[in-house]
């Protein structure tokens, strides 16, 4: 029930600031060509023709940056950080794809305009909605929850169903045979009496949350059984954090239900836009940086003997290999006599060009075309080799859950330092970090890092 209305609610609100972005384009377009004196005026039919198009890129710009999760609603700051992230994407997808219209120039200080007007406008609906619902929560609206299970999920449950503004939630207490503490109403053996006292106060319990540890199968079905015979709806939340999650989520398989506990990101429209992206930027990277890559090549093809290009078996997505593209650092029979070995700082195995491209990174610019190929992604966990991982995955704890997500040319990791000969657990849990929490965002975040804090590091060998 929760997360229909939630789905509801959010494509309420996608539609409403759809409908703000259009208002705030016309509003834009009026102040910059009417009020203002424009140097060159514009028929207000050249920027309608575009709308749709704007339209299209503002849908993948709020939908990948995550502008409608429950969290973004926990507080002011938050949901003004995640309106300034959306409107930001907005703007910088809608300008590199008018990049490429010729037919006419585009006003900069109309697009000023615009993502002003949509920052403020879309803040603004959003105080608006949280003020009815505060309202609301006063009147006869408000739904009275029950938590049986007092323990890490409970607790985890009740701060949770705050996140949903829309939906007025009032948790009443827990029920709990250990837990201690003012908000335990009482035990197992007091669930039935304590519905039926609220009842009898004019103040019905609506909803009971059964939160226990899947050892509690027995007191579960006897939960369960009993409040069959109350009006009450009962909800199973099962305690899954022994488990390490990676996209968790609930399926249907027939009329069975499936918990996905380990599983790949799904192809939800977040990786279509993810991908889109990985296209796009690639392509403009190699075409802006093509007489950067040639002189590259002739540097490697000059300085030593062997081809140009290095290519090194790699796993990738769903333990996937892949041939990894690089330009080539090191000479052609380089691991002949020792067979692959990991790179530190006194292996010295590069030519004279090989070490600067390495310590500069520059050597990793071809896998703009593994991107291209789809094998690998712009931004994500760096993809290693498959002799390696046979040994790390029974050192490391959880090494494997890396690969449930596209290998990437840069990542949460290595912007955090954590590359080369580092870390191999800190390397995995800021990659974990990165598939747990993944947005358009985040990636544009990561790139904007990996450019700002440049390519060399001291533990590129």
């Amino acid at each position: 029930m929760l997360q229909e209305k939630s789905r509801f609610f959010q494509r309420l609100l996608l539609l409403a600031d759809l409908t703000l972005v259009v208002a705030c384009w016309l509003l834009a377009y009026w102040i910059r060509f009417e009020v203002l004196v424009p140097p060159e005026w514009v028929p207000l039919a050249e920027y309608l023709i575009l709308l749709p198009w704007v339209l299209l890129v503002w849908v993948l710009a709020f939908q990948s940056s995550g502008l409608y999760a429950a969290s973004r609603a926990q507080s002011l700051t938050a949901m003004a950080l995640a309106v300034g992230r959306a409107v930001t994407v907005g703007i910088l997808l809608t300008m590199a794809a008018l990049f490429f219209y010729r037919a006419f120039s585009f006003s900069r200080l109309m697009f000023i305009l615009f993502g002003t007007f949509t920052s403020v406008g879309m803040i603004v609906l959003r105080l608006a909605i949280f003020l009815v619902a505060r309202r609301r929560r006063h009147h006869t609206n408000t739904k009275r929850v029950l938590i049986f299970g007092a323990g890490k999920v409970g607790r985890k449950l009740g701060a949770a169903l705050g996140d949903y503004p829309w939906v007025e939630f009032e948790v009443v207490g827990y029920i709990d045979d250990v837990q201690t503490g003012l908000d335990i109403l009482g035990t197992n053996d007091d669930l039935l009496p304590i519905i039926d006292d609220f009842d009898s106060r004019g103040v019905p319990i609506d909803h009971v949350y059964v939160a226990l540890p899947l050892q509690a199968a027995q007191t579960i079905r006897s939960a369960v059984d009993r409040l069959s015979t109350r009006l009450v709806h009962v909800y199973m939340v099962p305690d899954l954090f022994q488990f390490e999650l990676l996209n968790s989520r609930v399926t249907h398989l027939g009329d069975l239900p499936v918990i996905h506990v380990i599983d790949e990101s799904p192809a939800e429209f977040g990786q279509i836009v993810k991908r889109v992206f990985d296209i796009v930027f690639s392509l403009a990277v190699l075409i802006v940086l093509s007489p950067l890559l040639l002189l590259i090549a002739l540097a490697v093809k000059f300085s030593s003997r062997g081809p140009v290009l290095y290519k090194q078996e790699r796993m990738g997505l769903n333990g996937r290999t892949f041939n990894m593209l690089k330009f080539r650092t090191m000479p052609t029979n380089a691991e002949a006599a020792t067979g692959p070995v990991w790179a530190t700082a006194e292996s010295n195995r590069a030519t004279p060009v090989g070490g600067f491209l390495r310590k500069t990174s520059l050597d990793e610019l071809p896998q703009f075309l593994n991107v291209l190929r789809g094998d690998m992604s712009v931004v994500g966990p760096r993809p290693e080799r498959p002799v390696f991982i046979h040994e790390f995955r029974e050192k490391v704890p959880r090494y494997m859950l890396r690969h449930k997500t596209r290998a990437g040319i840069t990542g949460w990791a290595q912007v955090n330092g954590w590359r080369g000969n580092t870390s191999l657990e800190k390397r995995i849990e800021y990659d974990l970090f990165y598939i747990q929490n993944w947005s358009l965002a985040l990636d544009l975040k990561i790139i904007m890092l990996t450019l700002r804090r440049g390519f060399v590091n001291e533990n590129a060998y």
